[in-house]
Order: C-alpha cells, then sequence, then structure tokens
C-alpha cells in the first residue's frame, strides 16, 4: 500500500493513529493536528454509497427534520442577523432533504439547494418544491458572485478536496457575502472512550473523510482566503433515539452555556460546531 498523502493544510507526511475499523485508518498530522481518513474510497465508491446515504421513508425522513430542527432555527437566526441586509439569495450545499431552504424562503430567501443523494433531492423538489440541483458544486459552472449567503451542514467532512471546493464557494460568494458551516468534531470524543469508540464508529467511517478542530477548520478557511472566522456551538441535535437525544442535550446544552458564559473563549471538544466567515480578501477590493 501507498503511503498517505501528505496533510492538505500544512503539507506534512507525518502522522499518528487515532482510530481503525477494518482497513480504514484515521491518522492525525503530527504537526498541525488534522485528521484525516487513510486509505480513501474512490470517487464511485463514495458516489455509490451516497445514493442511499439517507433515509426514504416518511418516518425517517420526520425524524431528521425533528433532529434537525434546533440547528436550522439557530443557523436561520445566525444568517439573517448576520448577512440579511447584504442580500437575500442562499446556496445550500448538501441540502438533504432541503430543510433549512425551506426554511430561509419562509423568511423571505431566494434559495438553491445541491444534494446528490436521491432520497433527500426528490424529497425537497416534491414535497417542499425547491431548487435542488443533482450535480456536485464543481460540475455546475456557477458564475462568480452569484450568492449572498453559502451554507454546508455537515458536508466539509465528507468532501475528497474540501480546499478545492472552498475555494469555488468563494468564487461563487459575493465579496460581502456569508459561509456558514455546520461540522462534527468527533476525535476528542474517539480518544476519551478508547476502545469502546470502536463499537460505536463515530466517524460513520468510510464517510467522514476528515475531521476538523477550531484549529483546523479556521486554518483551511484562511487557506482559502476567507477571514472573520468565528466558531461557535450553535445549538445541537434532537436524536430520535432517547439516549441519543439525552447525550446530545447535555452535552450540547453544556457546550452553548459554557461557549455564551466565557464570551466565546471556551470551545467543548467532542461537541458540534458552526462556524462563520466572510471573504475578507475581495471584500476589502469590492467598488
Amino acid at each position: 500500500m501507498k503511503p498517505p498523502d501528505p496533510c492538505i493544510l500544512c503539507g506534512s507526511k507525518t502522522f499518528r493513529l487515532i482510530f481503525q475499523k477494518n482497513e480504514w485508518r484515521y491518522l492525525r498530522c503530527r504537526n498541525c493536528g488534522l485528521v484525516h481518513l487513510f486509505p480513501r474510497p474512490s470517487q464511485e465508491d463514495l458516489k455509490e454509497n451516497y445514493n442511499h446515504y439517507l433515509p426514504a421513508s416518511p418516518r425517517e425522513i420526520e425524524d431528521w427534520a425533528e433532529m434537525m430542527k434546533p440547528i436550522i432555527s439557530k443557523s436561520a437566526d445566525l444568517v439573517d442577523a448576520r448577512a440579511g441586509s447584504h442580500g437575500k439569495r442562499l446556496l445550500d450545499i448538501g441540502c438533504g432533504y432541503g430543510f433549512f431552504l425551506s426554511e430561509m424562503k419562509a423568511r423571505g430567501w431566494e434559495v438553491e439547494g445541491i444534494e446528490i443523494s436521491p432520497p433527500g433531492r426528490e424529497y425537497a423538489r416534491s414535497t417542499l418544491g425547491l431548487n435542488i440541483h443533482s450535480k456536485p458544486l464543481e460540475g455546475l459552472g456557477l458564475p462568480e458572485d452569484t450568492f449572498d449567503v453559502i451554507t454546508l451542514f455537515y458536508v466539509i467532512e465528507h468532501l475528497m478536496n474540501p480546499r478545492d471546493i472552498l475555494t469555488e464557494v468563494r468564487r461563487i460568494l459575493r465579496p460581502d457575502g456569508l459561509l456558514l458551516l455546520r461540522w462534527p468534531h468527533t476525535t476528542p470524543i474517539v480518544r476519551l472512550l478508547g476502545p469502546l469508540a470502536k463499537r460505536l464508529d463515530l466517524y460513520h467511517t468510510p464517510y467522514h473523510l476528515f475531521d476538523f478542530s477550531p484549529v483546523t477548520i479556521k486554518t483551511l478557511l484562511k487557506l482559502t482566503g476567507f477571514g472573520e472566522i468565528e466558531t461557535r456551538i450553535g445549538s445541537y441535535t434532537r436524536p430520535p433515539d432517547r439516549l441519543g437525544r439525552w447525550c446530545s442535550a447535555f452535552f450540547g446544552g453544556f457546550g452553548e452555556a459554557l461557549w455564551g458564559l466565557t464570551r466565546g473563549r471556551v470551545l467543548l471538544p467532542g461537541v458540534s460546531k458552526t462556524t462563520l466567515a466572510e471573504d475578507d480578501h475581495r471584500k476589502s477590493h469590492r467598488i
């Protein structure tokens, strides 16, 4: 087997094993701390897997909507507060069933989505009446400076080339636009749980190709031309099972309270994060 590729953030070639499931290994860069999957599935295998990634039954779709409701509400408020005065055209990449887009449409935004998973895409189109693209972002050829806001909910960890995608996001985002990322922060929990982590498989192997931290997500955004980067807890999900819902509410609620009490200085490790960023480089040169 060939050795791992250099780290996408710092170019280092030295890594430490964090987690292994069968042939899949999660390696942590010894220089910058970014965690990535090795070896990676092929692009064709990933595409085939994502055809069945989202469930299609009505009950499971309802559970998904309920699970994401707190995240959607909090994120919609953040977008309205930070970007509503600059324009109201929004793109959600990896939009799933379209629940966030539906919320923003109800708030007066012009919305589009991208979803490669057929069950999510068809529900968003037929049930919610949304404009959803079936091709990945890099295959759409969207014009420059098209959107005021671009969002990615639990997508950045799935991308084969996150630097390339964020560079394209920056190109189609208007100079005074806003980027919102929602992402899991899994590695601290995996390291804490030790052998139990193998049974739980919190990385959803091999779907999560990367696991970011507040430091590495900031590095990624700076490398792709973003500034004014702010990471917060941004609420928590409501899983359908009782234990999952209790854990999410307890740790997510505690993390959000801690973030608020420390005025954003403390981000509880292991809890999913929301990151907001703007394109300062182009913003400073706009007319």
